[in-house]
């Protein structure tokens, strides 16, 4: 590839594909950075959650290039993120010229989602349940989350035919689902609607954002990090008013009582509604099945980590020792696999990372009527957060003790 345009096409390529996928910004300018390097072009970039500047300059014929790009936030596709990280991997191993390795980009990029739209809509029916087979709830409550569940889909899909649906579908999801919740409390008066609430809206938790907003800080990387922690607080407040607005109109139209929290759920059922949960969350992102099926282990220590210190040592350092344990090992699993790390990070620290404490915290603050009775639900939510961020830290630089020195990506 000895043409400066070829190079700085690639790069471009390259680092737009990366970002539309889901890579986190610090990723992504350490893949740009690699390939550079691969290609015999020196490389300048910064990449936020909606920029890519790169500056390219050719060190031989000090030939260069500055793109400024303002750009959405990525898709979060994980299985196409895999294909692309080994596509790279391969081209660069085996010398691939400047048009194969874009044709293969291109079929990456063209690809078709992994999971077909009933796979989809099974997914985003189970997730609801799922959830309150975890933290639980009454039976009535725990059958009607399978409705709710598809009705997320619904409107979701719905939504989506508009060109703004990346900004409401939070809103009219979570409006649209305490409204119904509180139609059917009418008529089945022992239904509890703020855990309904909560369980239809939990796969729009920013878990996904916040793991990567946690990455990105772990390094420093303020400006990307603080993006993506900003763009899950707006999707918290737009969560937050539409069940605080659906639940508003519903209680005006039809006078309901108060709920009661009742758990009827047994332990057991942690059992099947933890794989179930990872599982959904593994098809929405379009993780791949053998990835899913791998990234299951590091969700049950996601989930059951601080469980074991609670009693003795305390939950905040169960939360580290589990994020430390869940980012150790996606390094060593991605490794293995040939993915990126993110593949298997972010599926453990979804379910680690405190979105539903937050969002349940929020009600507190409020309406001063929380969901699960803990007054200090605001605090441990912090806590957890710093413990989750002081553990990945700790887990890159020790798998990682001189990070200029590291293994490169490609």
């Amino acid at each position: 590839m000895k043409n400066f345009e070829e190079k700085y096409n690639l790069i471009v390529k390259i680092g737009n594909a990366l970002h539309k996928f889901g890579c986190s910004s610090l990723r992504v300018e350490t893949y740009i950075q690699d390939v550079a390097k691969h290609i015999g072009v020196e490389v300048s970039c910064q990449v936020t959650t909606n920029t890519l500047n790169y500056q390219v300059e050719d060190p031989q014929t000090k030939e260069r290039q500055v793109l400024l790009q303002y750009i959405p936030l990525g898709s979060n596709n994980l299985g196409k993120l895999a294909d692309l990280h080994k596509q790279i991997r391969k081209a660069f191993k085996e010398g691939h010229d400047y048009e194969t390795i874009t044709e293969n980009i291109d079929k990456v990029i063209q690809k078709k989602k992994i999971y077909n739209e009933f796979t989809l809509a099974l997914a985003y029916t189970i997730i609801p349940p799922s959830f309150l087979g975890l933290i639980g709830a009454s039976w009535v409550t725990f059958w009607f989350s399978f409705l709710m569940g598809f009705i997320g889909y619904l409107i979701t899909k719905g939504v989506s035919r508009f060109n703004t649906s990346r900004y409401t579908v939070e809103f009219y999801t979570a409006f649209i689902c305490a409204f119904l919740g509180c139609l059917c409390k009418y008529y089945i008066p022992d239904l509890d609607v703020i855990e309904l609430s909560l369980a239809s809206v939990i796969l729009y938790v920013p878990g996904l954002t916040i793991s990567i907003a946690l990455e990105e800080i772990s390094f420093n990387q303020f400006n990307s990090g603080s993006g993506f922690l900003f763009n899950a607080i707006m999707i918290f407040l737009k969560l937050f008013i539409g069940v605080y607005l659906g639940m508003a109109l519903g209680h005006f139209l039809f006078g309901l009582e108060e709920d009661i929290y009742n758990n009827e759920i047994p332990q057991w059922m942690h059992l099947i509604a933890l794989p179930a949960l990872s599982a959904g969350l593994g098809v929405v992102f379009n993780t791949k099945l053998k990835d899913l099926l791998i990234g299951l282990f590091l969700a049950v220590i996601a989930f059951w980590g601080p469980m074991l210190f609670q009693e003795n040592i305390g939950w905040i350092f169960g939360t580290f020792i589990s994020a430390f344990l869940i980012t150790f090992l996606s390094i060593l699993l991605s490794k293995w696999r040939n993915v990126p790390p993110s593949v298997y990070l972010l599926q453990g620290i979804v379910i680690l990372v405190p979105g539903s404490r937050l969002f349940m915290g929020l009600s507190h603050q409020f309406r001063n009527d929380p969901i699960i009775d803990n007054p200090s639900i605001g605090t441990s939510g912090l806590l957890m957060f710093c413990a989750i961020v002081v553990g990945m830290l700790v887990a890159y630089s020790t798998y990682y003790p001189n990070l200029d020195n590291r293994d490169e990506v490609i």
